[in-house]
């Protein structure tokens, strides 16, 4: 499903991106009877610029011939504008995550009562998940840090850096939403996550009005992407019950609902968002049925 829905989101972003930014500057004008209704904004820009051109030229430089420029060419170095683009949001993809650490106040590395705490939790995750039937692959994360904030009950990935609130990694519901959070160590979210965060963002589609249509994929796929990531945190929360914490994990969300959801009602429901409600995970935790032995587990986790 990520495949495909990375490989629909950069057709959209690259090869119809590029169609779209050639056919609006090489669009000459519609015709309605004997004249011409609409004049493309090619052809426009195109006959300013050159009668510009021209007069200057005459001006300053009568003897030289003036640059003269067409459509054709006008729409070409557009569309290496927009190429250079998505190569500058890659860039912008890569720095951001490191830059977003830095405005939260991550420090650099844990320290030693911390680097305790997270280890005593993680083994007892290792234990459980020896002891328990069918349990998923269980996998450290390859970076984590503590942001500093005793009050802060949350934890999140910024690029492929888990960041945990100092409050929350010495609490008692540390260990259950660890458990959640490795289900994106353990599946290919992380790297879908980084592939998408280097698309542009969608304030930059204002520019289509200019004939460069960023984000157009984003925007075209917005709904399936969000009921993607939406899936994503229901498997991850299948993931840490099939670790033996599904209780805990209820308590926790329930304990700390306003924490991870705002504790408000959101307008228009969740379809455009890309968490589901509380309620809901905890209601699929309520009908969440251990695999007996020997079962295969669910796919996509």
């Amino acid at each position: 499903m990520w495949i495909a829905l990375l490989l629909l989101t950069w057709g959209i972003e690259g090869v119809a991106g590029v169609w779209i930014c050639y056919h609006y500057w090489i669009f000459t004008e519609i015709h309605y009877g004997a004249g011409a209704l609409l004049i493309g904004p090619g052809e426009a820009f195109v006959q300013v610029l050159n009668a510009l051109i021209t007069t200057l030229s005459q001006a300053y430089a009568p003897h030289r011939h003036p640059f003269v420029l067409t459509q054709e060419g006008l729409a070409h170095f557009l569309i290496a504008v927009y190429i250079a683009a998505h190569v500058l949001f890659f860039v912008r993809g890569v720095i951001v995550p490191s830059r977003e650490r830095h405005k939260l106040g991550v420090r650099l590395k844990p320290s030693g009562r911390e680097i305790q705490r997270f280890e005593q939790v993680f083994a007892a995750l290792q234990q459980a998940q020896a002891t328990t039937p069918n349990a998923p692959p269980l996998k450290r994360p390859y970076f984590w840090k503590v942001r500093d904030d005793d009050q802060g009950m949350q934890m999140r990935w910024i690029g492929m850096v888990l960041v945990i609130d100092r409050g929350l990694l010495m609490s008692r519901h540390f260990s259950p939403l660890l458990a959640h959070e490795l289900a994106h160590v353990n599946s290919f979210d992380l790297l879908t996550r980084s592939l998408y965060a280097i698309l542009p963002p969608f304030r930059w589609s204002l520019f289509t009005l200019l004939g460069l249509p960023l984000a157009c994929g984003p925007i075209l796929l917005h709904p399936a992407w969000m009921k993607y990531w939406r899936d994503r945190v229901f498997a991850a929360d299948e993931y840490a019950a099939r670790l033996g914490q599904c209780q805990a994990l209820k308590r926790a969300l329930d304990d700390l609902r306003w924490v991870l959801d705002g504790g408000r009602a959101t307008k228009g429901g969740r379809w455009l968002r890309e968490t589901p409600y509380i309620e809901e995970r905890i209601d699929r935790l309520d009908r969440y049925q251990a695999p007996s032995a020997g079962a295969r587990p669910a796919a996509g986790i």
